[in-house]
């Protein structure tokens, strides 16, 4: 892990010259050595085929990935699967998992997070149950989603980190009480991972997500997926394919044997060039250290929220370090917070439009001075009439 320096890091975003980017939490910046080694992976296939890409090739494309994920979570290479998105790895665990009873959500999760369960409770006559804090998206404790759970509880899915407001959820603590009521734990980690340490060693989460194209810096078309050992231990993958079996290259379809680990979930021919360029960027992340980003994601994110505050925003993140990322989700009195969204991306203040209100998002190669100047176009903004 290097010493940080942001100033450094900021060399390897150029669009940072031109922008304010402030919005990973909808697609963030990919650092140029991943760029750098996507396109050369790219440019071998496309150039010669099978000359630099033959079989032996295409079953080890995404191993690289694979070991930094493990590495990232401290877990074994075996709980990983290499995958095409989140929403796929929550399709193949709700289907793995059929449950039948309550399926536990909050009502501001990001829809992937409920629509699988949802289409599987058509097959099983599960019911979702959700906690209803839209109208207070801030206030969300980890006590009130576990007083929730019951005995009728099958599974309980929801988001280590809000994608409306960054809310972050002791996860380890609440898969300690699932359990106890005999409930599946299972995460989406899109808006966490990168940003959050998430150490799954010991853990009693069943199951995990995360995308790539956001807080890790990645291309789009790759995630990762995480079972735990007990869970691949009672759940099949529900999308099988050539890839899925042992030896794939020996086609014979009268053979039927799952691969080693979570290979087995890596059923298709996918975008290997992004499978492979997640892996790099991972080991960029790795490489800075996700304890580093994190404290920058917080000292800059602090900041923000305190400029916001000076112009008379409300904040519906919270402001406790712990129980947010580098995400603030803000509301101008009597203003659209949409249109303000609009206005700050029409000058080069990249942020997005949620829930009429703006959704700032720092990062690690973000520092003050955007903030500072993010703050005058936003004075400007809420100085005009109308």
């Amino acid at each position: 892990m290097r010493k940080f320096d942001v100033n450094m890091i900021r060399r390897d975003f150029p669009a940072l010259e031109k922008y304010v980017y402030l919005n990973s939490s909808s697609i963030s910046l990919m650092p140029m050595p991943v760029q750098r080694l996507l396109s050369e992976f790219s440019e071998r296939i496309n150039y010669a085929g099978t000359v630099s890409f033959d079989e032996e090739a295409e079953i080890g494309s995404v191993e690289n990935t694979r070991a930094a994920f493990a590495k990232l979570y401290n877990c074994s290479e075996d709980n990983i699967a290499i995958i095409s998105s989140a929403t796929e790895g929550l399709c193949q665990v709700a289907w793995g998992l059929q449950p039948k009873g309550k399926i536990l959500a909050i009502d501001i999760e990001f829809p992937s997070g409920v629509t699988a369960w949802a289409r599987v409770a058509k097959q099983t006559g599960a019911e979702i149950k959700f906690i209803r804090i839209k109208d207070r998206p801030a206030d969300l404790m980890l006590d009130e989603i576990i007083e929730n759970i019951d005995d009728e509880t099958s599974v309980v899915c929801i988001s280590h980190a809000q994608y409306s407001n960054g809310l972050v959820t002791d996860i380890h603590a609440l898969a300690e009480a699932c359990h106890e009521k005999n409930a599946r734990c299972v995460i989406d980690a899109v808006q966490s991972t990168g940003i959050v340490p998430i150490d799954l060693s010991g853990s009693k989460i069943d199951a995990l997500v995360a995308g790539g194209y956001k807080w890790l810096c990645g291309p789009f078309g790759a995630a990762a997926l995480y079972i735990s050992d007990e869970m691949i231990e009672i759940i099949e993958p529900a999308f099988v394919g050539w890839r899925s079996m042992k030896n794939p290259y020996f086609f014979d379809a009268t053979r039927y044997e799952y691969n080693t680990g979570l290979r087995g979930y890596e059923y298709s021919t996918m975008s290997y060039a992004a499978g492979y360029a997640l892996g790099e960027s991972v080991k960029y992340i790795l490489d800075i250290g996700v304890d580093q980003i994190y404290r920058q994601a917080i000292k800059v994110s602090s900041y923000l929220i305190d400029r916001l505050k000076e112009m008379g925003a409300t904040i519906l993140t919270p402001l406790e370090e712990n129980r947010r990322t580098g995400t603030v989700f803000a509301r101008f009195p009597g203003r659209d917070g949409e249109k303000i969204a609009a206005e700050l991306n029409r000058n080069n203040i990249i942020v997005s439009p949620r829930f009429n209100g703006t959704r700032f998002s720092c990062h690690f190669f973000n520092n003050e001075q955007d903030i500072d100047k993010a703050m005058v176009v936003l004075e400007t903004i809420l100085n005009k009439k109308g």
